[in-house]
């Protein structure tokens, strides 16, 4: 077991980002303290071949401004909010519009595109933290983001902790994108099995409009290869049974995936841009799995997914746990 930093590049206006390297049995991640970005995950095989699961890039300029948000801890909110408006307490909050008329991932107050700090370093992870400032991006609240990176058993287990200075709405999410067959190979050839009898029924613009039975081309309560129905297109929230969320399956590798959170977003990567990634990252070629609150919870119904009080502590976890198969 080891931790390596080591520079990664210098962004104008932004400073230093550093790579944080951590290595365990099997497995290889690296973490960057520009957005605390999942940056690479590597596993290697008994042939002693090194496979990348996660889609990364070595440029440092290709995570400024990224669409594809990759491998970002996305907070104070991850996924859309319907007109970039909710109330909380009787009180409007306008946020930015940067998704049509729509707020996707925070606009301009996304800790995915901050510089965060190295807390500290343990025997098998990092732990890093940033904020976010009460207003900014029209969000409430001068809120302190926590994130934790362990690796342990080849399972990387991220936690989220978050505190505010007054009562706001908090759904953090990590946004790599993986595929067990190697990034850069299209990953509609891995099954999924997902653990959610129901899914979130959107609009043109991805917006909540029913909670409906997956019976339907959106099943994969048993697994099955993800580009066999729907030409592998989704962008799709599944509303999870418990907290093994999904098991993904490549050629030869298995990842689970368990969390606290009520829901998964499956997207499979089809408005990837070719300049993102290390591995050309054409559309199709990883995909990811946000676990998350709802869609929309406030204008929803749902608040009390993501609720978190003055000077309480919101503290969510999810794991991603590689094996070989036999």
């Amino acid at each position: 077991m080891s931790i390596q930093r080591k520079p990664f590049g210098i962004l104008p206006g932004i400073g230093e980002i550093e790579k944080i390297t951590i290595r365990e049995g099997r497995s290889e991640v690296s973490v960057l303290t520009l957005g605390a970005s999942l940056n690479s995950f590597r596993y290697t095989l008994k042939d002693n071949s090194v496979r990348e699961i996660v889609s990364g890039s070595e440029s440092v300029e290709s995570y400024v401004d990224d669409s594809t948000y990759k491998g970002q801890v996305v907070a104070p909110f991850a996924n859309r909010i319907r007109d970039a408006v909710f109330t909380l307490n009787g009180e409007r909050f306008i946020l930015d519009r940067n998704n049509g008329k729509n707020n996707l991932h925070s606009g301009s107050a996304n800790t995915g595109y901050k510089l965060w700090n190295v807390l500290f370093e343990c025997d098998n992870g990092v732990v890093l933290n940033t904020s976010t400032v009460d207003g900014e991006g029209g969000w409430p609240g001068n809120t302190g983001v926590t994130v934790s990176y362990m690796l342990k058993d080849d399972t990387l287990t991220i936690t989220y902790t978050m505190k505010s200075d007054r009562t706001c709405v908090v759904n953090p999410t990590n946004h790599a994108y993986f595929n067990l067959n190697g990034c850069g190979t299209d990953c509609r050839k891995q099954s999924i099995m997902i653990n959610a009898d129901k899914y979130i029924r959107t609009d043109e613009a991805l917006i909540p409009v029913s909670e409906d039975s997956v019976d339907s081309d959106y099943d994969f309560r048993i697994s099955r290869v993800i580009g066999e129905r729907r030409d592998g297109k989704y962008d799709t929230c599944y509303v999870l049974n418990s907290s093994t969320a999904a098991v993904l399956s490549g050629d030869d590798l298995t990842m689970t995936v368990t969390t606290d959170r009520p829901c998964m977003q499956l997207y499979t990567g089809e408005f990837f841009q070719s300049r993102m990634n290390r591995e050309g990252g054409e559309p199709f070629t990883a995909l990811a799995l946000e676990t998350s609150s709802r869609i929309d919870p406030m204008n929803n119904g749902r608040t009390d997914e993501v609720l978190l009080e003055k000077d309480e502590v919101f503290r969510t976890v999810t794991s991603y746990s590689v094996k070989e198969k036999a």
